[in-house]
């Protein structure tokens, strides 16, 4: 009984005890109260990978490139993913031979390339590492431009090696990454060269930028070096923007391009897109590809790519 005679004083002496307090305690209405709960957290968190604190949200777009970097299709970006994680992506790329170092096949004269790539990345706290194998399959038929008869055969590709750099300081709105990546003779540069296959190792070095122009818009630029692709030097530049449609789905296009040091030679393609995130640590894209310039051995106009990452 005195138990409860307590408990049904114990809200009159809480009165009690509010009332003696100081006038500056008691007065409530000269404080502001703010609420520390997540009102409207990144709907991409899904992920459940959000860094605590970062200059870039997480959204589609960050996903691995054909390097096996983090980047945007082609070009590699400075964007930090969040660190810890293993990222396996496959992309599926398709292209029909039209040319040969600018100059285009007879009309009679055809051929085609597809290949499949599967990158194994590493994402650590201070870098990323990746290897990519590709296996690819070709047929061509230009009598008249290679003064060969027709063939196709399928294999192993040259497998890339690729490292990044990333943890460097986030500015205002921006930052930088470097890195470099291999390309190594392990394709039978006989049986494979109309897929790309090469009997020599190229190393691209570079460096890139990556800038918040809006919530939902970045800008990205990179700019390296090929050495030793053909027993010359390349200069290569990536540009790109990407824009969030939704928080699931980005838009990306870019201008990728590489020149011959002192020579009339040079690459350029654009290439635009979609990534998209429709279930947890899953990302799937699709992406076209329109030739602009070309001095490929092995030269086509246009290329499709489809693709998957999953990451743990």
């Amino acid at each position: 009984m005195k138990v409860k005679n307590l408990l049904l004083a114990l809200p009159l002496i809480i009165l009690a005890a509010v009332q003696e307090l100081p006038a500056q305690y008691s007065d409530f209405n000269d404080y502001e109260i703010y609420s520390t709960a997540k009102t409207n957290p990144n709907p991409y968190s899904y992920y459940g990978k959000e860094k605590e604190k970062s200059l870039f949200k997480l959204t589609p777009r960050n996903s691995i490139n054909s390097t096996g970097l983090g980047g945007l299709f082609v070009a590699e970006t400075a964007e930090k993913l969040t660190a810890q994680q293993l990222v396996l992506s496959t992309r599926y790329k398709y292209h029909e031979l039209t040319s040969t170092k600018g100059q285009a096949f007879f009309k009679s004269e055809e051929g085609d390339v597809s290949s499949v790539e599967t990158s194994l990345t590493w994402i650590g706290k201070w870098a990323e590492w990746s290897i990519t194998v590709p296996i690819q399959n070709w047929s061509l038929s230009a009598p008249r431009t290679f003064r060969t008869r027709a063939d196709s055969n399928n294999g192993l590709g040259n497998i890339k090696l690729g490292f990044k750099y990333t943890d460097m300081k986030d500015h205002s709105y921006y930052r930088f990454a470097l890195g470099l990546a291999c390309t190594c003779d392990t394709g039978n540069s006989n049986n494979m060269a109309p897929a790309g296959s090469k009997d020599e190792t190229t190393t691209k070095i570079f460096g890139c930028v990556t800038t918040k122009e809006t919530d939902k818009a970045t800008a990205n630029l990179e700019l390296g070096a090929l050495l030793n692709k053909e027993d010359e030097d390349w200069f290569l530049y990536n540009f790109g923007v990407t824009y969030e449609i939704t928080d699931r789905v980005s838009f990306i296009w870019e201008i990728a391009g590489e020149v011959a040091g002192g020579d009339d030679k040079d690459n350029m393609d654009m290439v635009f897109g979609f990534r998209l995130a429709p279930i947890k640590d899953f990302t799937f894209e699709a992406a076209y590809y329109r030739n602009l310039r070309t001095y490929r051995e092995y030269g086509w106009d246009n290329q499709f790519q489809m693709g998957v990452s999953k990451q743990w």
